[in-house]
């Protein structure tokens, strides 16, 4: 009985970071709760293909911050709630006037195909103008840009459920630097917002 118990502690664990994605990568503090800046991120040039079906790059981002997240059309977990929270967020800083642009980057761009995120988008009711759902490369790409960007596990298995993806939110800066992280999953998003206000204005 200990031995079995033991292996559900175990296993209970592994499941826990899975699903945290990089939230364990930085020290949380009172005053640079967000900060990401000392690990030192840069997200790597690109070129995809958002759900208009046109190109979106890297370029259409110079000199703006920008809101990354990690997501993909048939997750039935963490996406739930992430994606809901990024819509959120969204509403809340425009009534602001906060000049921010959204990007996720599907981890399932086989099944993610621009006319499926276009539909995808307008099911969630997203204010397009401002947020680039992206898609157009294969599962490698993504797993190499998600690791290399942001330090970030993505990883696939034979079903939705198995997919691992990051939860997190990348603020990145003008110079397409990670100068925020934020919790996906956080249902109070207020210290969120008002960490983004700050930064960006």
């Amino acid at each position: 009985m200990k031995g079995r118990t033991h292996i559900f502690i175990i296993a209970s664990c592994a499941l826990l970071i899975i699903f945290s994605g990089c939230s364990w990568m930085y020290e949380v503090g009172h005053s640079s709760e967000f900060d990401a800046t000392e690990a030192g991120l840069t997200v790597p040039d690109f070129s995809y293909t958002n759900q208009e079906n046109e190109s979106f790059s890297r370029a259409d981002l110079d000199g703006q911050y920008w809101l990354a997240s990690f997501a993909f059309t048939s997750c039935t977990t963490v996406c739930l709630t992430m994606i809901p929270n990024m819509r959120y967020l969204q509403t809340q800083l425009q009534k602001d006037n906060v000049n921010i642009h959204f990007v996720t980057f599907s981890v399932d761009p086989e099944k993610d195909t621009p006319a499926h995120l276009k539909q995808y988008t307008d099911n969630i009711n997203a204010a397009t103008d401002q947020w680039s759902f992206l898609t157009g490369y294969d599962v490698e790409t993504i797993v190499d840009f998600s690791a290399e960007g942001f330090r970030s596990p993505v990883a696939h298995g034979d079903t939705p459920e198995e997919v691992v993806h990051s939860t997190s939110f990348f603020l990145i800066n003008g110079d397409h630097e990670v100068v925020r992280r934020y919790n996906g999953l956080e249902l109070d998003q207020s210290d969120i917002i008002a960490d983004i206000k700050q930064t960006v204005q």
